[in-house]
């Protein structure tokens, strides 16, 4: 990962955590979020690292949460 990606990435992971919604919050901002947690997955597992495939394997439960979430199915906790 090059200087440049290392630094968006840590500029996009302490938005997402700064931004992440309470328990109150409408099931539709939480799904928001869990996508934004799945793209950073996504961002991270495209830089080629040897994490990649547990980065892809993460986006696709962000993914998989949110649309959950919106189709009533899960809680809306964040997920560990």
């Amino acid at each position: 990962m090059n200087e440049r990606c290392a630094v968006n990435a840590m500029i996009e992971m302490t938005t997402l955590s700064l931004g992440h919604t309470g328990l109150n919050a409408p099931i539709e901002t939480v799904a928001a979020w869990y996508r934004a947690k799945g793209q950073l997955h996504e961002q991270l597992a495209a830089q080629g690292a040897r994490d990649s495939t547990a980065e892809r394997t993460y986006a696709t439960a962000s993914y998989a949460h949110a649309h959950r979430l919106e189709l009533g199915c899960a809680p809306k906790q964040r997920a560990a």
